[in-house]
């Protein structure tokens, strides 16, 4: 797989059109682009937030597997941050 076959904006856009598919089961507000990476196997790993309601001002983060062949999303996965000490 190449990830020159797939742009990092159209990897975007597919990962933000996954989210939208899922419609009202799925939160969307304050949904926004954190991260963006090209894995060696050629696959891109696409982290958005968005904007948790059960928590005040906390933000939830999904990655997502994007194959730049088939422009499919294989994987979703809850991205947890690391807290670093002061």
């Amino acid at each position: 797989m190449n990830a020159m076959n797939l742009s990092v904006k159209d990897a975007v856009a597919v990962a933000m059109n996954y989210v939208a598919s899922f419609g009202p089961i799925f939160p969307t507000r304050g949904l926004r682009l954190e991260e963006t990476e090209v894995e060696d196997s050629g696959n891109w790993r696409i982290t958005l937030s968005f904007i948790d309601d059960d928590t005040i001002d906390a933000r939830t983060y999904k990655t997502f597997l994007i194959d730049p062949e088939t422009r499919l999303v294989r994987a979703m996965k809850i991205r947890e941050l690391k807290t670093i000490p002061f």
